[in-house]
């Protein structure tokens, strides 16, 4: 199988109230694996209070899908978090993302 150049790229910083917060939606999002590696990479860490997305694709319709899906998915872990975190309560319902 030839090698596709991953060409495409973006990285996203989203900031979270605190690094326990991060920690956990970055470990929730890094459940679900790439499909398909030799044409897309999406790597997510945490730095601090910061949530790190860095995707890489081969085209740009791969890299606007990912990120679309990818945000969804925080947006989705926010509200998860907002509804259901009772540790930082207060942080939490001032945690908003907007896509």
């Amino acid at each position: 199988m030839a090698l596709t150049a991953l060409n495409e790229h973006l990285a996203l910083r989203i900031p979270f109230p605190s690094p326990r917060l991060a920690k956990i939606a970055a470990d929730v999002l890094d459940v679900d694996k790439d499909l398909k590696p030799e044409v897309s990479r999406r790597t997510i860490s945490t730095e601090e209070n910061i949530l790190l997305l860095d995707f890489q694709t081969s085209t740009l319709k791969l890299l606007r899908t990912m990120v679309n899906s990818s945000l969804e998915m925080v947006q989705l872990v926010v509200n998860t978090m907002g509804a259901f975190d009772t540790e930082d309560q207060e942080e939490t319902a001032t945690t908003t993302v907007v896509v």
